[in-house]
Parts: C-alpha cells; sequence; structure tokens
C-alpha cells in the first residue's frame, strides 16, 4: 500500500538535495546497536552535544554535520560522505577525535530539535523519503534525553492505536 502522507510528517526531500548518492544534507547520525538515528536541527540547537551523550551511552558516530541519505531494500540507510574526517567538533573546546565510527545503518529515527512545547502523547508522525517512512520525532533542544533515543532505537514505539 502506497504512503498517504499526513500534514504532521516530515518531507525529508525538503531537507536536503539530490546528490549522486542520495539525498544529502546537514545532520549529524550515529548508530546505536547497527540502528541509525538522525540529528536534524539549525547550527547551534544541539545536533552535535546529543551525538555525544548517544556515544557517551555506546553508540558510534556515523557523521557530525553532514550525511547522506539512501533507498535501501529494507526502507532508508544513512551512510558518511566519502571525505568524511573521524573528528567531531565541540562548540567551544575545539575539534576531539570521534572515537568508534561506522561508515552507514539503516535509519530508524529521525529527530529534529529545536523549541517545540512539550506534547505529554504526541501523535506518531514519520519522516518520508522515496516511498519510504521512519519514525520522526520533534524534541525541544534543551530536553533532549540520549537514555530515551536509545530505549527508542533499541525498543521500538508502541503499537499504533
Amino acid at each position: 500500500m502506497p504512503l498517504v502522507p499526513t500534514s504532521d510528517d516530515f518531507d525529508l526531500s525538503r531537507w536536503g538535495s539530490l546528490c549522486e548518492q542520495g539525498l544529502r544534507g546537514h545532520a549529524t547520525a550515529v548508530a546505536v546497536d547497527g540502528i541509525a538515528a538522525m540529528i536534524l536541527g539549525p547550527s547551534g540547537s544541539g545536533k552535535t552535544t546529543l551525538a555525544f551523550d548517544l556515544m557517551a551511552l555506546g553508540a558510534d558516530l556515523i557523521c557530525d554535520d553532514a550525511i547522506i541519505l539512501q533507498k535501501s531494500d529494507i526502507g532508508l540507510r544513512v551512510l558518511a560522505p566519502p571525505q568524511r574526517l573521524p573528528l567531531i567538533e565541540a562548540r567551544g573546546i575545539g575539534l576531539l577525535q570521534a572515537g568508534p565510527m561506522v561508515d552507514h545503518a539503516p535509519l530508524g529515527m529521525v529527530i529534529s530539535l529545536g523549541t517545540i512545547p512539550p506534547e505529554r502523547l504526541p501523535s506518531r508522525r514519520y519522516a518520508l523519503w522515496d516511498g519510504a517512512r521512519v519514525p520522526f520525532v520533534a524534541v525541544d533542544h534543551r530536553h533532549a534525553r540520549a537514555s530515551i533515543i536509545l530505549h527508542a532505537l533499541r525498543h521500538g514505539f508502541a503499537p499504533e492505536a
């Protein structure tokens, strides 16, 4: 059955631009147990800070600030760009060695950071591109909890009603 986008869904084609390898855009991505979380947000919104928090809990960095999204037979996957360096920027501190890195992983979740009013039980949203969809969450950057993201990647969301 084809996907029917709702007004709450996030169209990833508006986020990135097409390139030879897929859809390229400004994001940070980590992998938890082989499943990628793609973190979106404006410069200074906390993308790298959330990535650092996830890495402290065992995630591997895919890439900081630039990723490529591709369609695969099992959905979407995140790839590091070919020119990726093994570094991550700590704002106000400098460039650091990234630690464990992976080149790609299937996309399990898209996280958008901003200043969003808290909603106790928001309706399920999805990020869509090229006929595939993954869970999409928009969180207030001041309250982005790495432990919750980690749990969702490992165990998933409750079934939809």
